[in-house]
């Protein structure tokens, strides 16, 4: 009785807020506006010669354009920094004005409706931003190291950095066909977007690569790579043409680095029933990229750092990355968001679709896995604020991994048939060209007569994520029968834009003779109720709401051990499992161990598994169970079995094995851990591991560390560690050597020169740890009077001193 007078308050109060919120729709403001243009721009061409060394452009640019508005007589072009020599109008020349943003044209007769005409600007540029020129001022490698610095030319246009090298309209808001001509440095090689026209060879040493598209695309997605390259090639089952741009002197590491890559276009063309939409798609990793990749039209560029071999591969691989830059091909490339507000149609999409390929590749456990990872970091960003995935305030985590969460339940809600018919009469609808959220929303309208204008209200639209508690009660209803009343509630907070959520969802009853119920039903109210039939009065086992988590949310739902340890051993999912398994961790190991110990032997997936180990971790009694999970297959279970325990005379051998394992990652743990457990072996160890280098040196910078600490060629290890601080080596390989750094207190002259250079870099994941560690020398008197007198000895420019000036408060007392 208590429970019921208790939901009938409820019940009213939330009645009562429910009428009050829905009398009017409020959502949160977007700045972000569509960008007006009077120009339909249909062909830009660009001609361009460098001189690396100076980070200088020479280029020409040819804009053949139709008039979109009824009188123009002026002209603006996106072109900050960009000195313009000459801008000519069909053939003659044309008045122009540059600004700190662009220039401005005026032709001598002002423009009107469909006119067609070119603009050719001929101009120099010395962008900081949208094309990068990488190690043309450090001198070659004298060793073969596939992170050492290598001479590079490679460009970044998303969002608007085009503009800085090219003047043009630099929005995402007009596609047109792109035709880039290169003159370069026969020893290297150039890619850009579409097809290669011709390569011509200069009596000068250079040569002229002419590509051009054969279909219009956003002028942010244009590209070049220039450097030292050989290609591998394939096709996938439906034909297209593949190229792999690769280091020639690594050639082992191709397979592992573009593994999967066929398959994955046989995949989304499944997937979207749309064959890719390009001429042919090539990769290319380049040195120093800021972000993972990037998803330029038929031109993927991607890090350098996802260049792994076959033991790299087990630990941090290319797939999911790769797999995301190619669906952009078709959703960002072939039907491109109208502004940044509908960027999700891009982002979310190209996180979506890796998932879905892991379910191929991995199995539906790591699918499970990856959807619950998407549904975390979305949860976490709502904490913060209520920012909607369409809002350009919103951050990565909506447009990237919420917007992915929100299309696995728009899946849900239609089902897979239909939501594939949806994409393909979507994608083919709006074929190069481009999109805005309500063409998704009126694809289903179209293709299945479904109005879901409530579904982009609450998930698209608003922000925030139903926090749902539930509990559940077992009645015996007046005709004598038995059931189960789960109460669901919103907890959330909820205000003019977060309402109560809308969601169908499934429950479920587990008894103890094995046997279940369920029901599909549906949520809307700030409370509700689901009712199920106990028929035959059996005894309920555990109770679970939205099993697989199917809903992204938040829910409290407790449970008695008991309860837990039935769903850890039989719900049909492993995510369930795993919920149960979580909800462990304060129990007392007495009383769960048995339970913890059978996941080890019955569980397949990492994610499970590891969270079983350490719970057991510091359990004695399950130590050899613990030490026989280093057979596992996977390396990050071998790796957490390693972390969990600690080394001793009982366990030393499985240490000592791991000094062989096929994962760097395992090698660096182990060694890691048996030379603080067992210094007096050190020198055994150290001699074992002398050849490993790993990733980034990141084992082989464990390696120095570890000398150092141990008083082991502690010179030669301090020289050779800050020579990895180095513009000689790409910016993880830095990195790590900035944290060995650190823990080492390993400061001279030459990590000083390799800070304040790392400073001055155009990337800031570079710039920043280098700032970071120069703040933590900087705390010692004598480094940083060392510092202060490089800098002062330094004859740096106006703009590094800028630069540097954001650190100059490291030198004041």
């Amino acid at each position: 009785m208590y429970m019921k007078l208790k939901f009938l308050g409820l019940f009213c109060f939330y009645s009562a807020f429910s009428f009050a919120q829905n009398s009017f729709n409020s959502y949160l403001k977007d700045a972000t506006t569509y960008r007006e243009h009077s120009l339909d721009i249909t062909h830009m061409k660009v001609e361009l010669s460098f001189e690396p060394q100076q980070g200088l452009v020479k280029g020409k640019v040819t804009h053949t354009f139709k008039v979109l508005q009824k009188t123009v007589d002026s002209v603006f072009f996106d072109a900050p920094g960009i000195k313009i020599s000459t801008a000519s109008f069909n053939g003659t020349n044309l008045a122009f004005k540059t600004t700190k943003t662009g220039v401005w044209v005026y032709p001598s007769k002002a423009l009107s409706w469909d006119q067609i005409g070119e603009i050719v600007f001929i101009y120099t540029a010395e962008p900081k931003r949208g094309i990068y020129f990488i190690g043309w001022n450090v001198p070659e490698p004298t060793q073969l190291d596939p992170f050492a610095v290598r001479k590079q030319i490679w460009t970044q246009g998303q969002g608007i950095d085009n503009r800085n090298w090219i003047p043009m309209y630099d929005d995402m808001n007009d596609k047109f066909i792109t035709e880039t001509i290169t003159t370069f440095d026969s020893k290297y090689k150039v890619l850009s977007n579409g097809k290669l026209i011709s390569k011509k060879e200069n009596k000068d040493g250079t040569s002229t690569w002419h590509y051009a598209m054969s279909k219009p695309h956003a002028g942010y997605l244009l590209m070049l790579g220039i450097g030292k390259y050989s290609v591998a090639t394939a096709k996938s089952k439906s034909g297209v043409p593949l190229q792999f741009w690769y280091y020639p002197e690594f050639p082992e590491r191709v397979e592992p680095t573009f593994r999967f890559s066929a398959q994955m276009i046989d995949f989304l063309e499944a997937q979207t029933g749309i064959p890719y939409p390009w001429e042919s798609y090539s990769q290319i990793m380049v040195q120093d990229f800021m972000y993972g990749a990037m998803e330029n039209t038929t031109a993927t560029l991607f890090g350098d750092f996802f260049n792994v071999d076959s033991r790299a591969f087990l630990d941090r691989n290319y797939v999911g990355v790769n797999c995301h830059e190619l669906t952009h091909q078709w959703f960002g490339d072939y039907i491109t968001a109208r502004d940044g507000r509908d960027a999700w149609l891009q982002e979310s999409f190209a996180t979506y679709f890796p998932k879905q390929l892991s379910k191929n590749i991995d199995g539906i456990e790591e699918w499970d896995w990856q959807r619950r990872a998407h549904q975390n970091a979305a949860v976490e960003a709502g904490k913060k604020d209520n920012f909607a995935v369409r809002h350009t305030a919103g951050g990565t985590a909506r447009v990237y991994p919420k917007g992915a969460a929100v299309i696995s339940m728009l899946e849900y809600v239609l089902g897979e048939d239909q939501w594939k018919r949806v994409l393909n009469y979507y994608l083919k609808t709006h074929a190069y060209s481009n999109v805005e959220t309500n063409d998704l929303q009126q694809a289903i309208k179209d293709v299945l007569g479904l109005n879901l204008d409530w579904f982009f209200d609450e998930w698209i639209l608003r922000g925030g994520e139903p926090n749902l508690r539930v509990h559940y009660e077992e009645l015996t209803y007046a005709n004598g029968s038995r059931g189960i009343e789960i109460a669901i509630e919103q907890i959330q907070k909820m205000d003019e834009t977060i309402h109560p959520f809308k969601m169908p969802i499934r429950v479920e009853a587990y008894f103890t003779d094995g046997s279940s119920i369920s029901i599909n039903d549906q949520i809307s109210e700030a409370f509700d109720v689901i009712k199920l039939n106990n028929i035959g009065s059996r005894k309920i086992a555990f109770v679970l709401v939205d099993p697989n988590s199917t809903i992204l949310k938040q829910m409290s739902f407790k449970k008695e051990y008991s309860e837990l340890e039935m769903q850890l051993k039989m719900a049909p999912h492993m995510l369930d499992r795993y919920d149960a398994l979580v909800e462990m961790r304060n129990i007392p190991i007495a009383q769960k161990r048995e339970a913890v110990l059978q996941v080890l032997s019955r569980e397949k997936h990492e994610g499970i598994l590891n969270e079983a180990i350490t719970q057991l971790a510091s359990d004695p009694s399950s130590a050899d169970a613990l030490e026989a999970m280093y057979a596992n297959s996977r390396a990050a279970v071998r790796d957490q079995v390693l972390k969990s325990l600690e080394p001793n005379e009982a366990n030393k051998s499985m240490y000592e094995k791991a000094l062989n394992d096929s994962s760097y990652d395992v090698v660096k743990t182990a060694l890691d851990k048996l030379c603080h457990a067992f210094p007096a072996n050190a020198s055994i160890y150290l001699v074992r591991t002398n050849t490993v280098h790993g990733m980034f040196h990141s084992v082989r910078m464990k390696w120095l560390e570890l000398s150092i600490v141990n008083n082991l060629n502690e010179l030669e290890a301090r020289k050779e560690l800050s020579v990895y601080s180095t513009e000689n080596f790409e910016f993880r390989t830095r990195g790590q050597a900035f944290q060995v750094l650190k823990a080492t207190n390993t400061f001279n002259d030459q990590v000083i020169d390799a800070l304040f250079q790392a400073m001055l870099s155009s990337n800031g994941r570079l710039a920043g740890p280098a700032s970071e560690l120069a703040s933590h020398f900087a705390n010692t008197i004598e480094y940083r009077d060392r510092m202060k007198k490089y800098y002062q000895n330094k004859n740096y420019s106006e703009q590094q001193k800028e630069i540097l000036s954001k650190n100059i408060f490291l030198f004041k007392n």
